[in-house]
This record gives C-alpha cells, sequence and structure tokens, in this order.
C-alpha cells in the first residue's frame, strides 16, 4: 500500500469530505476538557483544525504527502504540527489527552492492531475516538471503501479496545441521498489506574 491514489485524491478536490469534522466528532469533542490531541491519518487536517481552534495541541499524521502539504498550507496554527507518517508504525512523541482516529480503514487485523497501539499512547483519563464506516453498509446502508475487508464491525471494535474500558460503541446513521450510510463509532479510555 502507496499513497499515491490518495494523493491525486486530494490533489483533485479541494476539502473532499468537507472543512469541518463530522458532527459525530464534533459533538463528542465538546464534552472534553482541551488537552494533547493525536489525529492519526488526518488527511486534510479538518479535525486537527478544528481541536485547534478549541484549544488543544494538535500532533496529526497522515501517509500522503500532498495530505499533509495541504493541511499545513490552510492552516498556520501554532497549535498543530503535521507530520509524513504511516498510522501503523507511526508513534507520537508524547502520551496524549485524545487520540481521533476518522475514517481509517485497513486490513481489519492492521486496523485492530492501530486502534489498540493508539490506546496505549493516552494518559490516564485520556479518549479514543474512532469513527469509520461500518461494515454493515454492505447490506443495509451504502458508503465506504468497495472491499468488505477494510469495513469494521462492531465486534472488530471491540477486539480492538481490549484492556481499555468502552464508553461507546454503536452504529450511527446518516443520510446520503435516498439512502442512509452506516456509521461505527468507538469511543474508549485507559482503565484508571487503582488507587489504593
Amino acid at each position: 500500500m502507496d499513497s499515491t491514489g490518495w494523493d491525486e485524491r486530494y490533489a483533485s478536490a479541494e476539502h473532499p469530505w468537507g472543512s469541518a469534522p463530522p458532527g459525530a466528532l464534533m459533538s463528542r469533542y465538546a464534552a472534553l476538557r482541551p488537552g494533547r490531541a493525536v489525529d492519526l491519518a488526518c488527511g486534510d487536517g479538518r479535525n486537527a483544525r478544528y481541536l485547534a481552534a478549541s484549544g488543544w495541541e494538535v500532533e496529526a499524521v497522515d501517509f500522503s504527502p500532498v495530505a499533509i502539504e495541504l493541511a499545513s498550507s490552510a492552516d498556520d496554527s501554532e497549535s498543530i504540527s503535521y507530520t509524513v507518517g504511516d498510522a501503523r508504525e507511526w508513534q507520537p512523541e508524547r502520551p496524549a489527552d485524545l487520540v481521533v482516529i476518522s475514517f481509517l480503514h485497513l486490513p481489519l487485523d492492521e486496523l485492530i492492531r492501530v486502534i489498540t497501539t493508539a490506546g496505549t499512547w493516552l494518559r490516564p483519563g485520556g479518549h479514543l475516538l474512532y469513527l469509520g464506516h461500518a461494515s454493515e453498509n454492505f447490506v443495509y446502508g451504502v458508503g465506504g471503501p468497495a472491499d468488505p475487508a477494510l469495513l469494521p464491525g462492531a465486534a472488530d471494535l471491540a477486539r480492538a479496545s481490549q484492556g481499555m474500558r468502552v464508553v461507546e460503541l454503536a452504529h450511527l446513521l446518516r443520510p446520503h441521498g435516498n439512502r442512509q450510510a452506516i456509521d461505527i463509532l468507538l469511543h474508549a479510555e485507559p482503565w484508571d489506574a487503582d488507587p489504593g
């Protein structure tokens, strides 16, 4: 897998998925106290920009150099550092209060490993948010990659969050033309250390 296809997509359209984060993530960001965030697979930076404008310090990474170039040129915020890196291998500089993984789709074993690893980056009291296209789109909805091997179901995300406290694991429905798109959201936190 290389970034060529994504480079072409980002070069061909300004903000291919819009300039604002998905509503499902914005509503959850609003409930969190700003701190240090990682936007993993940040694309053109829509989550990173929103978080920085809300008071977060953001480390944003994507494996598409074109996406990173667009993201960094669209915003001169000193609160965001953009890096070209592969979500499967990249590691943050410091622990985070929030890790966001928005619409990253990989073969399921790789995705599970990425989410599990991202959970280890969190400080106590931190939050991991994953939002993606759900496997149920193939039967009940529309949207996402055409390869079902890239779409997680609830059981996949439950496996990815092993060792963490699951706050929310839910299917979210979005209108998509005259049909519906089915997304899947995971919100997980580290278990607090036993104070005793």
